[in-house]
């Protein structure tokens, strides 16, 4: 997993609704809540912000980029002959497709 670079998560960011802005407004993630109130009044301010300018940047924001070189799929079946597929990314940067016993 890496991080994008920061003009294209804040281009993920408003390309999110108004409602993700927002929530990335509020901001303080993980962080101790002092009471419900004080995340109402928090929320109304982000919600504000975010409709009088949606374009507002979030620096915390952040997009990651997954870059598996292994992937499986399992498909089950009735009689229990399940499909199992298994997907490899080569050193050419193409995949081989294995068929794995159930």
């Amino acid at each position: 997993v890496t991080t994008a670079p920061p003009e294209q998560a804040q281009s993920d960011l408003h390309a999110r609704s108004t409602g993700a802005l927002a929530a990335a407004l509020t901001g303080h993630q993980s962080e101790v809540l002092g009471s419900l109130d004080e995340l109402a009044r928090a929320s109304r301010e982000a919600w504000d912000r975010a409709r009088r300018d949606p374009g507002t940047e979030v620096p915390s924001w952040t997009l990651y980029r997954l870059r598996p070189t292994e992937v499986e799929f399992f498909q089950g079946d009735p009689d229990r002959r399940h499909v199992r597929l298994r997907y490899l990314r080569t050193a050419d940067d193409t995949w081989s497709q294995e068929l794995l016993w159930p």
